[in-house]
C-alpha cells in the first residue's frame, strides 16, 4: 500500500498513512474522496459523498484555524480548496484488514492523528439510513502499547455514573497474521466541551480514580491519562470520556491538573512552569486539599505530551 502526494514516514509519522491506505490521487470525476491537507501534512480524508456533513458534525475543534475551516468547509466547494491547495482529489481505498472491519454499504471518512511515532487513523463510517455509525481505530507497531492498553480498559466495560465510556464492538490485536491493532467502538457524539475545568469535570476525575493506593510515600491513583477537553463530549448532560490509550495509575490529582495544565500548553502557549501554577491557582478551589508535585507532574506530562514543546 502506498499514498501519493504525500507520506507519513518522511514527516515524524508512524507510517500508518502508508501501511493501511492507498491514495492515488486524480481528477474530480473518478475521485473517491478530498484529502483535506494542512501544510504537507494530511489532516482529514474527506468521502466526497455526504463525507463533509458527517465530519464537521463530529469534530470538535479547539485551535482558532481548524475551528474556521470546520465551519467553513460545508460551504467551499473542494475545486476552491484544491486551487487553494488545501488539498487533492484521490482514488482511496482501505487494507483489506481494516475493510473487513466496516459494515456493508458503510461510506466513511479519515480522522489523520497527531504526526508522531504513535501516530493513528480512525476511520468515522456512516450510512445515512443504518445507525448506530461507528469509529473504527487503526494503528501499528508505533501505537501498539498505547492501542493494547485502551482495548483492554474498554473491554471491561465498566459503567460511571458521572461519565460514560465509548462502547466497543469489536478489535483485533496485531499479531502474524494481521498487521495493525483495530479498535471498533459506537460513534459518540456531542457539545465540544470548554477548556475549562468545572466541578462537574473535577467529579469525574474523582470518580475514576478509584481508590488510592500508597506508594514510595507518594499517593497513587487511577487516571485516564489525557484528560483534556478534546478528549471529552456532553451530550444531554452526560459526559462521554475518549480515547483511553494513556490510562494507568499515576499521582493523586493527576488528571485535573493535566486538564488546566494542557489547556494553557496547548492553546494558550504558556510554559509548563505557568500552566502549572495556573493549575495549583484553580485546585485551590476544587480540591484545597490536594498537593501538587512539579516534578513529578511535569515527569508524567512529558510522557505524553512529547509532541509538545513545553
Amino acid at each position: 500500500m502506498q499514498t501519493g502526494e504525500h507520506t507519513a514516514s518522511s514527516d515524524g509519522g508512524s507510517g500508518i498513512l502508508n501501511e493501511a491506505l492507498c491514495i492515488t490521487p486524480c481528477p474530480a470525476g473518478k475521485a473517491s474522496h478530498f484529502v483535506l491537507c494542512k501544510g504537507d501534512k494530511i489532516k482529514f480524508i474527506i468521502d466526497l459523498k455526504d463525507g463533509k456533513q458527517h465530519l464537521t458534525a463530529n469534530v470538535a475543534a479547539y485551535s482558532k484555524g481548524l475551528a474556521l475551516l470546520l465551519k467553513l468547509l460545508p460551504i467551499i466547494p473542494y475545486g476552491i480548496l484544491k486551487s487553494a491547495k488545501l488539498g487533492y482529489f484521490a482514488q482511496v481505498s482501505l487494507h483489506q484488514d481494516i475493510a473487513r472491519f466496516l459494515p456493508e454499504n458503510h461510506r466513511w471518512n479519515i480522522l489523520v492523528g497527531t504526526y508522531d511515532c504513535a501516530q493513528k487513523i480512525v476511520l468515522q463510517c456512516y450510512a445515512n439510513k443504518t445507525p448506530p455509525r461507528i469509529f473504527v481505530k487503526v494503528g501499528n507497531a508505533g501505537s501498539a502499547t498505547q492501542m493494547e492498553r485502551e482495548i483492554r480498559f474498554l473491554q471491561k466495560a465498566t459503567t460511571y455514573t458521572s461519565f460514560e465510556v465509548p462502547h466497543m464492538k469489536g478489535y483485533c490485536l496485531k499479531d502474524e497474521q494481521h498487521p495493525f491493532n483495530i479498535q471498533v467502538t459506537r460513534e459518540f457524539q456531542g457539545e465540544k466541551v470548554p477548556p475549562v475545568l468545572t466541578p462537574e469535570l473535577y467529579a469525574v476525575t474523582r470518580e475514576l480514580a478509584g481508590e488510592r493506593i500508597l506508594k514510595d510515600g507518594v499517593v497513587y491513583e487511577f487516571s485516564h491519562g489525557d484528560f483534556a477537553p478534546w478528549n471529552i463530549r456532553k451530550t444531554n448532560g452526560t459526559y462521554t470520556v475518549f480515547d483511553w490509550e494513556h490510562c494507568g495509575m499515576r499521582p493523586a490529582g493527576y488528571d485535573a491538573a493535566y486538564f488546566i495544565i494542557m489547556t494553557e500548553v496547548a492553546l494558550h502557549h504558556c510554559s509548563f512552569a505557568e500552566a502549572f501554577e495556573s493549575a495549583q491557582s484553580q485546585l485551590r478551589t476544587l480540591a484545597p486539599e490536594l498537593r501538587l508535585d512539579y516534578n513529578l507532574m511535569y515527569e508524567e506530562f512529558a510522557k505524553t505530551t512529547k509532541a509538545l514543546t513545553f
